[in-house]
């Protein structure tokens, strides 16, 4: 009798939507997947700085192409759209356009590492509860660092898709330094084609054009003497400077999930190069002077981060 029990009630709980056997890393695979596909729009608030923005969101897939379009409904307006392998900027008061090739993911859903357990190297994972956003219900996730060189993230997931709805990011002191979260959201049958299309870019706009695809890999000159554990060398590249017959060297350290890019400029006389340390929200920067470079570490990091990287590039001799 206890048997027969127990069984109707844990097909109770999988017919009502409750699935017991899904796992923190489960969740977490099911959040980096929904960031490729469905078709949805909606609208989310973005606090950082003290600052509050709202964004309209419109999503697309098919057939292995994603379409993204963002436009600011509060502040200055502009639009971006997120199309064909291309990121196109659009800000009608400045009557201007800017065209960059796509190198992330969505500007509002995290890039996860294709190896999940790989977090668990240098973050606790756990389910902390249900909770419901935009009307909808989610699961909530807590990604705890196991050190003070990365930032902590909670985020509400979609419990039918995956998709993240909600993101908090918190320091050490558990104090939250940027949220995001949807207000309203709709799933949609198909993509919607129209928010996409950039028929109403006036043709007197100037349009600035950046070919990533002129990047170059870079030597291995520069270095990191030292990095905080879990980081690694993800990216060397050469990227041209707009307006300007010079190049300056990227190199991009992660752990997975948190990454720093450390930028070389060998062009020292800059009025605004950085000298020590300067934020906004949960993005620090670090910048000093090296063998006649200005090596500048921006990421959404601790400051004690972008510090130890800056500091710690060499040039080799």
């Amino acid at each position: 009798m206890k048997q027969w029990l127990l069984l109707t009630a844990l097909l109770s709980s999988l017919i009502s939507g409750n699935v017991l056997a899904d796992t923190v890393q489960d969740w977490i695979k099911k959040m980096s997947a929904s960031s490729h596909r469905g078709n949805y729009q909606g609208t989310f608030v973005f606090w950082r700085d003290q600052k509050l923005e709202a964004m309209r969101v419109a999503h697309g897939s098919k057939d292995g192409d994603i379409w993204v379009s963002l436009e600011s409904l509060n502040g200055e307006p502009r639009r971006l759209i997120h199309a064909n392998g291309e990121v196109t900027s659009i800000f009608p008061n400045k009557e201007l356009v800017s065209i960059n090739e796509m190198t992330s993911g969505l500007p509002f859903h995290p890039d996860l590492p294709k190896d999940i357990k790989q977090l668990n190297k240098h973050y606790e994972l756990s389910l902390q509860g249900q909770d419901r956003v935009a009307n909808r219900e989610t699961q909530i996730i807590l990604v705890k660092p196991k050190d003070t060189y990365r930032y902590g993230f909670k985020y509400w997931l979609d419990k039918e898709t995956g998709l993240m709805l909600r993101c908090d990011v918190v320091n050490k002191d558990k104090k939250v330094l940027e949220h995001m979260m949807f207000t309203d959201f709709e799933y949609l049958d198909s993509p919607p084609v129209s928010a996409f299309q950039k028929t109403n870019v006036p043709g007197n706009f100037k349009v600035l054009k950046q070919n990533e695809k002129h990047q170059i890999k870079a030597g291995n000159n520069w270095f990191a003497k030292q990095l905080p554990k879990g980081f690694m060398l993800t990216k060397n590249i050469l990227k041209p400077m707009r307006k300007k017959q010079a190049t300056v060297q990227q190199l991009v350290f992660s752990d997975g999930l948190a990454s720093v890019s450390v930028f070389i400029d060998r062009n020292v006389s800059r009025p605004h190069n950085l000298d020590g340390h300067t934020s906004m929200g949960s993005v620090n920067a670090f910048g000093l002077m090296m063998d006649q470079h200005q090596i500048t570490a921006i990421g959404e990091v601790p400051e004690s981060t972008v510090k130890l990287i800056a500091e710690s590039i060499r040039h080799r001799q």
